[in-house]
């Protein structure tokens, strides 16, 4: 397993639960096993009452587990630059053996558990996710506006410190423009895309699985990114590498429905580009998808999206 590997090598405190018992789908003819969590003492974190807790979500287009090289580096520098206490990584199921909504569901599962049992607030936590991941905090936010009918109605008491998409997929089908304008320069393409989608069935027509795609996406963001206490979150970041295939429909969720101020990043950007601002979409130029695990996995440190979520999270 990669994050127990991860850990012992790097004398990192861990343990695994899994939540719950399987849940069984009420329009589908499957049962969704209980979440698997991950949680990880952050090393030389204090410990108070305000300290943050980071609850990740993995990318990997729903059918590819969580990364040890790729992805437990950088969500350990992400840790240590917003000052968390711990890190809470779900590894949730994977398709095509459960495809959409099970992931949602172990999602929503996941956020009960730590906002009833463990009595974290809300407050203190942040919700990050990269590529699926990242789709996955976005569903999170649409079920608790509008409660999907896979998983139980959250409510929840308060307003999240913050949420960090990196390169989220956050539209069905792939035809945007970024697709055609961006092959070969990303490592991703439009097949690749089309079989992870195949894979996890999620359905065109529901918010949980369309981010930006039907027709209520409107109303559900207005409620979620409404500023000052009305919205379900303080501060928002969105990252997008301009090389990407996901350039265009994470340009679209940034700008119309967060309506977060673009951020054109360079290698000189420091941190009076980021503060003052709620919502941002940090536009990294040449850079790919999820540029920030190709980096982890070369032991790069200097990458411009790396650059914007560090300094961000170091605001929140």
């Amino acid at each position: 397993m990669a994050v127990s590997r991860y850990c012992k090598s790097n004398k990192i405190a861990h343990e695994t639960i899994t939540v719950g018992a399987a849940l069984s789908l009420a329009d589908q003819d499957s049962r969704v096993p209980p979440p698997t969590l991950h949680f990880l003492k952050v090393p030389d974190a204090t410990d108070d009452e305000s300290s943050a807790t980071l609850l990740y979500f993995h990318g990997g287009g729903f059918v590819n587990p969580l990364r040890g090289a790729a992805h437990m580096p950088f969500i350990m520098r992400c840790a240590a630059a917003c000052r968390a206490k711990q890190v809470i990584i779900l590894e949730y199921a994977l398709a095509p053996e459960h495809p959409y909504p099970a992931q949602l569901v172990q999602s929503v599962v996941t956020v009960r558990y730590l906002l009833e049992e463990m009595r974290l607030r809300p407050e203190n936590l942040i919700l990050a996710g990269d590529s699926a991941g990242g789709q996955l905090v976005g569903a999170l936010f649409a079920h608790l506006v509008q409660p999907s009918p896979y998983a139980p109605p959250l409510q929840v008491n308060g307003q999240f410190r913050a949420a960090l998409f990196v390169s989220p997929f956050v539209r069905l089908p792939t035809d945007d423009s970024s697709y055609e304008s961006n092959d070969g320069r990303d490592y991703l393409n439009r097949q690749q895309v089309d079989g992870f989608s195949a894979a996890w069935k999620g359905k065109q027509d529901e918010i949980w699985a369309n981010l930006c795609g039907v027709e209520t996406s409107d109303e559900v963001w207005s409620k979620v990114f409404a500023r000052g206490s009305q919205g379900l979150v303080h501060k928002v970041l969105i990252t997008v590498g301009t090389a990407e295939i996901f350039l265009s429909c994470c340009r679209e969720f940034a700008k119309k429905h967060a309506r977060a101020e673009t951020v054109v990043v360079a290698p000189d950007t420091d941190r009076s580009a980021l503060e003052g601002k709620d919502m941002v979409l940090a536009e990294c130029e040449g850079e790919v998808h999820v540029q920030v695990a190709l980096d982890s996995v070369v032991g790069y440190g200097k990458g411009l999206m790396e650059r914007a979520i560090m300094l961000w999270l170091a605001l929140v």
